[in-house]
């Protein structure tokens, strides 16, 4: 397994779902699962953990940051 194709296989998960803001990490783990749960090609079957991390959440601006630039913009 590799982050490619976890990566491949949370965009489809996405998109079916009609492309939902705010739901990449479970979209994420939901298909990390689901990749881990296929059989292994590579001779790894039965590995317990994964090596791939689920991507770090993004940072949102502050309330206080959009103010001041919606201030500024004046």
């Amino acid at each position: 397994m590799n982050e490619a194709e976890i990566r491949k296989a949370a965009y489809h998960l996405w998109e079916s779902q009609g492309k939902p803001h705010g739901l990449d990490l479970e979209h994420w783990l939901q298909a990390r699962d689901s990749v881990e749960s296929e059989p292994a090609s590579d001779g790894l079957a039965g590995s317990v953990s994964s090596g791939v991390a689920p991507p770090a959440p993004k940072k949102r601006a502050s309330k206080r940051s959009v103010m001041a630039k919606t201030a500024g913009e004046k």
